[in-house]
């Protein structure tokens, strides 16, 4: 091992071609990745620390990665750092290249920093995969904290049939043009800071459109959303990241919400099935809900666990 270097994101000479294809002779079969998603979440966006990320190589040939991400000086998350990706080729583990990648990240890290592996902006993952089981004890020698597990849910949707029917006084609609201030509006008014984040960036970027959203209205008042992306649209959100699992007539959902005022009143589950007969309407045979703890919730209109994730955070 000898010959191995490692050198940051910033002074790699490679291209993107080799990366992809170094994760899918890895991953392809849980996690297949396509170029243009690697470089949306790994290498071109604002938030990626290009002089803290890593690349091994062994020769010309990739054999390990870690892409982190910083918070912004100003704004959101200044105290947060990421480890967006951390992988090491099959052939190569248990030969220290891993642990050398992530002593030159943290080797770099003020104290103080919060460090969590996955949940970024852009990320690919809201955590560790569970059936990463060598990376979890990897991160869990190293003093991080394994804490509470998340999901990507999945389920058929082709013959979903009502059962939560909406009261009159509420009706449910693709949002349309013109309609992005009232979501934002809700989502900054109930929801968090996250989403609100990860919606504008979406519109300002133009990656997301607005009839992306489903809305739950009482008269003319927003009061709740949906956001759906289906295989008509092609919008690659979190939820379809996988699409090559799946379904050729896929969609996902997610997130999902009701403004505070009208909780406890049924609507929740009414506007997810509404949203869950829309897209049936569509076309859409199958359905991803990612990153959620809330496995009842859509287990009534048939979603089940397909894929775990685990938390994983360490102060510095």
């Amino acid at each position: 091992m000898q010959n191995i270097q490692i050198q940051t994101l910033e002074d790699y000479p490679g291209d993107t071609k080799k990366l992809t294809q170094f994760w899918n002779e890895n991953l392809a079969d849980s996690f297949p990745i396509k170029e243009s998603l690697f470089e949306r979440s790994l290498l071109k966006n604002t938030w990626i620390d290009r002089q803290n990320s890593y690349i091994a190589l062994d020769g010309d040939q990739v054999i390990g990665l870690l892409i982190s991400k910083k918070g912004k000086e100003q704004g959101l998350w200044q105290e947060q750092v990421w480890i967006s990706a951390f992988l090491v080729n099959k052939c190569y583990r248990k030969n220290g290249i891993g642990s050398r990648l992530i002593q030159l990240f943290e080797d770099k890290i003020q104290k103080g920093m919060d460090i969590t592996v996955g949940s970024d902006p852009y990320h690919l993952f809201p955590g560790i995969p569970s059936e990463q089981v060598e990376a979890i004890s990897f991160f869990e020698k190293r003093g991080y904290d394994v804490t509470d597990k998340t999901y990507d849910l999945r389920a058929d949707i082709s013959e979903h049939k009502e059962q939560y029917p909406l009261d009159p006084m509420y009706s449910v609609r693709r949002l349309k043009e013109g309609e992005q201030e009232e979501l934002i509006f809700l989502f900054a008014k109930d929801f968090g800071e996250r989403w609100v984040y990860d919606l504008t960036e979406g519109y300002g970027n133009n990656e997301r459109k607005i009839d992306g959203t489903i809305g739950l209205f009482k008269d003319n008042t927003l009061i709740g959303f949906a956001n759906v992306n289906t295989f008509n649209d092609g919008y690659l959100a979190p939820n379809v990241f996988w699409k090559d699992l799946l379904h050729n007539h896929y969609s996902g959902l997610g997130p999902i919400g009701v403004a505070e005022e009208y909780r406890g009143k049924g609507l929740g589950i009414a506007l997810l099935e509404k949203a869950v007969l829309q897209l049936q309407k569509e076309g859409v045979k199958e359905m991803v809900v990612d990153w959620t703890v809330f496995v009842n919730y859509y287990g009534k209109v048939g979603c089940k666990p397909w894929k775990e994730y685990v938390h994983t955070a360490k102060s510095n």
